[in-house]
């Protein structure tokens, strides 16, 4: 395989050196020395596929380290690499070895990456004249650092003395060319990798280093912070606005997605206040971008909408897809908050569209396919929602944005289980779990939050009910997250378990922060649990009333749906069967394709007599499902069903002992 093919898409010609990666042009006076040292491609023994770019960049990195120095030539990788393509055997195989020393290299060095607790450890070996005085590993969590601490220290064993360090811009320019490119693309995480090796070579290069705390800031790594005051303070001595007003953008979107809203909110307005007199109006757009997220999340979506027209007029005047899309996105977001699902997914697709041509946006995608597959869901439109939602993970890990990607991971897991498609629920459940998630604060707390999901859908309501304490914990740092899906979970969880006090208490949470619920689909949610409280406890009376509040204060959404459902339900138990064609007409794809809604329609047609086709929608759920998450009461209803038309006697079906929809 090509060295261009296994670091990246190929550039034009005249971006790459003449000799290739790693080229490092030296002096003239340099120009006599023979090549003796030569490294060969790192080894990722790591386990994750993600780190494949270290076999080429950090080799490339350590012979920019001993071309450094004066009395080593070093052999150019892409030498090495064509040579090791025409063997069958892979590095560091003896054959291979000879093969680079048959090109002139008198010392041939052999690194392998492995992992070690939460970094890496970086092993070597020397094939050749030179043999290592201390052999001993180095071990971190920054892999770039690394390679640079065994570049000097295999200098001081290949060399008696280090003569002075010569200027090496051709791997840096490179390393900058490719990191700009995936930043456009949104991929950045491999944006970060390219940077780190620009920032430890050029460590006072403002552009770099303003792209460096960009690309920090969209993973949302915890050096952001510090780095973006540091460069902040350099920016301003050198008058460069644009280049501060950059930093600012990315150090608002860091808060925000920490949920600091207040800091976000200064750090934009500064921004905006430096790029007032002269400034580039696509950098103000993107400001007025993050503004308008901040005032999503916080309610505000008359000031959300009007900044987005005006930056979608902008956008669509400049010919900038990247703006308009994500304008759009917003939109979207808006509309389905205001219960107004085909308009929602209408722009949401138009952006989704944009983000996919003429340059695909990773972590834009990502987002709108996320939104798009809640849109489904939320209809009851299982089969849609698993689509969009695998698409989203696929451009989520692309992206390398950890919250992201943790985000659609936990969603894919609820869908595909409520689909019956438990093999990938289980995939995106072991992802979550893994690692390298724990180590940020989403994905800790998502992790855990679909543990006790899980838990609770096969019956093991008291192991969930633990699990959820630590989610509660979590969920003090996360409210976005807490108040938007998990504090539902939870007091569906108290109240399945028997836990009426902590019910109790988690919907007083709910109506304490009515405002973030208030005129989007999620209100109502307090007056749902109140209905499913009451009627745990057995008051008929005050299940149906809080039931009609729900509907009639719960736009179409998520929250409206279950209500219908769960009326349905108890309009059968009731025998009031004139009134459950009403509420299931109000949720049709539920029927079709939600565990929830095939049972509501399996109960109605044996209220109505007709059996056979209870017995076939029945079976349809509990035949397809996981059998862990199919209850006794589910199984007993098909089989009631199935006695039902054997023997051709109607009898009264026992009563549910929660809401049929308890879990959202």
């Amino acid at each position: 395989m090509s060295l261009s093919t296994m670091i990246g898409a190929p550039h034009p010609p005249s971006l790459f050196p003449a000799r290739g990666i790693g080229a490092i042009h030296r002096p003239a006076a340099g120009s006599s020395f023979l090549r003796f040292v030569a490294a060969l491609p790192f080894r990722n023994l790591t386990g994750r596929d993600a780190l494949v770019w270290v076999e080429f960049c950090m080799a490339a990195l350590l012979n920019r380290e001993l071309e450094a120095q004066q009395a080593l030539s070093v052999l150019p990788l892409v030498d090495v690499v064509t040579a090791l393509e025409g063997s069958a055997e892979s590095p560091p195989s003896a054959r291979a070895i000879e093969q680079v020393r048959a090109l002139g290299a008198r010392t041939v060095i052999a690194a392998q990456v492995h992992a070690h607790e939460n970094g890496f450890e970086l092993r070597y070996q020397l094939h050749g004249e030179t043999t290592l005085a201390d052999p001993s590993p180095l071990r971190g969590g920054d892999l770039t650092q690394l390679t640079i601490a065994l570049g000097r220290k295999l200098a001081r064993e290949l060399v008696d003395e280090a003569p002075a360090r010569v200027v090496t811009d051709t791997f840096t320019n490179e390393a900058f060319t490719r990191a700009r490119q995936a930043a456009r693309e949104q991929r950045y995480q491999t944006a970060q990798d390219y940077l780190r090796v620009c920032v430890a070579s050029h460590p006072h290069a403002l552009e770099m280093e303003v792209e460096h705390v960009e690309s920090l800031a969209a993973i949302e790594h915890p050096e952001t912070a510090s780095k973006a005051e540091s460069l902040l303070a350099r920016a301003a001595a050198s008058a460069d606005v644009a280049a501060q007003a950059r930093v600012l953008r990315a150090l608002a979107g860091y808060h925000r997605a920490l949920e600091n809203n207040e800091l976000a909110r200064t750090l934009i307005h500064q921004a905006l206040t430096l790029l007032e007199a002269n400034g580039d109006e696509a950098l103000k757009a993107a400001l007025l971008l993050e503004r308008c997220e901040l005032a999503i999340a916080d309610r505000e979506f008359e000031l959300a909408q009007s900044i987005g027209r005006r930056v979608l007029a902008a956008a669509q005047g400049g010919d900038h897809d990247r703006l308009t899309a994500q304008c759009l996105r917003q939109e979207g977001v808006i509309a389905h908050l205001r219960g107004q699902a085909a308009p929602a997914l209408e722009v949401l697709h138009r952006s989704a569209q944009l983000s996919r041509s003429p340059l695909l946006q990773h972590a834009d995608l990502a987002r709108t396919l996320y939104q798009i597959a809640i849109v489904y869901r939320d209809a009851g439109r299982m089969h849609d929602a698993a689509l969009a939602i695998d698409e989203a993970v696929d451009y989520a890990k692309l992206a390398g944005t950890p919250v992201r990607h943790a985000l659609t991971l936990a969603f894919q897991l609820t869908v595909h289980s409520y689909a019956g498609n438990q093999a990938v629920a289980d995939s995106a459940q072991a992802t979550l779990a893994s690692a390298s998630m724990q180590q940020s604060r989403a994905g800790r707390f998502l992790s855990q939050l679909t543990d006790a999901w899980l838990h609770w859908r096969s019956g093991r309501t008291g192991d969930a009910l633990q699990r959820m304490e630590q989610v509660r914990k979590l969920g003090r740092e996360a409210r976005h997250f807490w108040l938007s899906f998990a504090i539902t979970m939870n007091t569906g969880m108290a109240i399945a378990g028997g836990r009426y006090d902590l019910a109790h208490d988690l919907i007083a949470e709910i109506e304490a922060n009515r405002r973030f619920y208030e005129g989007t689909c999620l209100y109502g949610s307090a007056a749902f649990f109140k209905a499913a409280l009451a009627h745990a406890r057995g008051d008929r009376q005050q299940t149906w009333r809080r039931l009609r509040e729900t509907m009639a204060v719960s736009p179409v959404g998520i929250v409206r749906s279950n209500a219908c459902l769960a009326a349905a339900w108890l309009a059968c138990e009731d025998r009031a069967l004139s009134e459950v064609q009403g509420w299931l007409d109000q949720v049709p794809a539920w029927t079709a394709e939600h565990p929830n809604g095939i049972m509501a329609l399996a109960r109605y047609r044996f209220e109505q007599g007709d059996w056979a086709a209870a017995l076939e929608h029945q079976a349809r759920y509990v035949e397809r499902w996981p059998a862990d998450e199919v209850t006794l009461y589910q199984r007993r209803l098909l089989n009631d069903y199935r006695e039902a038309m054997r023997t051709g006697r109607a009898f009264a079906i026992p009563r549910l002992p929660h809401l049929l929809t308890l879990r959202f």
